[in-house]
């Protein structure tokens, strides 16, 4: 069986430093997720942007996040850095 790393992402909801995880198990826990979508704390705005690094994987056939350089996220609308909120979305 083979594994996968879970990275870091700025906008996930729960900071986790990275662990080992199983590909089924990921499966499973995304379809169970309840959706939502990240917006300024500040004016609510889903206008926000942050600077990463992804990176192709052959394995998942899809791009994953490398690193997001410990910088802010920044809101278009405020034009400044933010902290993000979650929404849940219907």
């Amino acid at each position: 069986m083979k594994n996968t790393w879970s990275l870091l992402n700025p906008f996930s909801q729960n900071q986790e430093p990275a662990k080992q995880a199983r590909a089924s198990s990921m499966r499973l826990a995304s379809r169970n997720a309840t959706r939502a979508t990240p917006v300024c704390s500040t004016c609510r705005s889903d206008d926000i942007i942050a600077h990463a690094t992804i990176q192709w994987s052959n394995e998942s056939q899809d791009w994953e996040l490398a690193s997001t350089f410990g910088r802010p996220t920044h809101c278009n609308q405020c034009n400044c850095a933010c902290e993000i909120t979650w929404l849940p979305l219907n």
